[in-house]
């Protein structure tokens, strides 16, 4: 099977199918985000680190950061209360809050959309406000804590280091001395690991990385909206479900492609159209039906849709035959004479082709007829299952096949 006969068979055959499974997905989308309110966009830009990240994957896991923080429950339950907005939780954070990382920097913008641009400036203000407060302060209990543990370990090596000093006064012993004086040095070498380290820990707190906000003010934008693309998938959707049910019909309901088709399976050409001029398309069969011995010529058609046709072909070749032949001329000039004897013998070899449904094939016709089958372009096999068995059954030969007018479908020519 060629690609055009695949074409024919399942496209053009089946177009209204395919229209319609192309359609309705794309009006049902039209229809959907006709029916959408539309949506702000809200969006605040944060800065993470002073610093630029080493990788995008750092990037990306500073960005995850950000996103899970403003998605947690309670932070985004908290900003929605703080703006006013009475919002689903779980859908919101799911569906209308994002962040998303600006190339490699250590920038990420956090956006929030919602129906109402004021409400989206005000949460995504409050959501961004809240976030920096946890990357800021959220670990700062563990480190209150482990400051307040050196504290208190720098006041205890301090009291011990004052205690033995003030023992060291009252001893006069030289090896009891020696021996406060070895007690001495490891409390002040304790007491300057406890300082280093408590001033380490300073150090790191005073350096550390602070989340702040990029600008005072929210950015606000309108959403643009999907309509575009949902209908492009729409679209290819419906293409496919059209294509994948004209398969189904053809695979259970095959037909022939095109009268070049048909013509092949007939054994048979193609003699013309039935639009053309009646009078070349009447020689054309007559001289078909005279090679293969066939006075009656009995016009066929492949389909019941093809009836209308062969009516009118019938009452045009009868109109044709019943036109009048000029009559041979007896001017005593001679030369009008010949020119109609000219015309005359012109006609004469299918001057005794008879043209006939095969409803009034008189017993005359019968043992001397011949077919030519009429389609529109294409038919379905069993119907040309009838053909053969009506061909079979009076065995006549098949002289050609005259292309129809095509059916139409929506108001014009298939």
């Amino acid at each position: 099977m060629t690609i055009e006969e695949m074409f024919r068979r399942i496209v053009r055959a089946h177009l209204g199918i395919i229209l319609v499974c192309v359609l309705l997905p794309v009006a049902a989308a039209i229809a959907w985000q006709s029916r959408q309110p539309s949506v702000s966009l809200a969006s605040i830009r944060l800065q993470v680190v002073s610093g630029a990240p080493r990788s995008a994957t750092e990037a990306e896991g500073i960005s995850s950061r950000v996103l899970a923080l403003a998605t947690t429950p309670g932070l985004l339950d908290a900003s929605l209360k703080q703006a006013g907005a009475q919002r689903d939780v779980a859908d919101f954070a799911a569906t209308h809050v994002a962040a998303q990382r600006l190339g490699e920097s250590s920038i990420v913008e956090l956006s929030v959309t919602d129906k109402d641009p004021v409400a989206a400036g005000q949460i995504v203000a409050a959501l961004a406000e809240r976030v920096a407060l946890f990357m800021n302060q959220g670990d700062r209990a563990a480190f209150n804590a482990a400051l307040t543990k050196l504290d208190e370990q720098v006041d205890a090596a301090t009291a011990n280091r004052n205690k033995l000093a003030l023992q060291l006064k009252g001893i006069a012993d030289i090896n009891a001395r020696a021996d406060i004086q070895t007690q001495i040095q490891s409390a002040d070498q304790l007491l300057s690991q406890l300082t280093t380290q408590r001033a380490s820990l300073t150090i790191a707190d005073a350096t550390r990385d602070i989340v702040v906000p990029v600008g005072n003010k929210p950015e606000l934008s309108q959403v643009q909206s999907p309509l575009l693309p949902q209908a492009a998938l729409a679209l290819l959707l419906g293409l496919v479900l059209g294509l994948t049910a004209a398969a189904v019909l053809e695979t259970m309901r095959p037909r022939v492609a095109s009268v070049r088709a048909l013509a092949h399976l007939l054994e048979a050409p193609v003699l013309g159209k039935s639009s053309e001029e009646i009078g070349s398309l009447r020689n054309t069969m007559a001289l078909a039906a005279r090679r293969q011995g066939v006075d009656a010529v009995v016009l066929m058609g492949a389909d019941e849709s093809d009836a209308d046709t062969v009516s009118q072909l019938l009452f045009s070749l009868s109109g044709f035959a019943s036109a009048p032949h000029r009559a041979k001329s007896t001017s005593p000039g001679g030369i009008e004479e010949a020119g109609e004897a000219s015309v005359l013998e012109m006609d004469a070899p299918f001057a005794n082709v008879r043209f006939t449904g095969l409803s009034a094939v008189t017993p005359q016709d019968e043992m001397t007829a011949g077919v030519v089958v009429v389609s529109g372009g294409t038919v379905l096999l069993r119907r040309l299952d009838d053909l053969d068995d009506v061909l079979k059954a009076v065995r006549w030969p098949v002289l050609g096949i005259v292309n129809g007018p095509a059916k139409r479908r929506f108001g014009r020519l298939a």
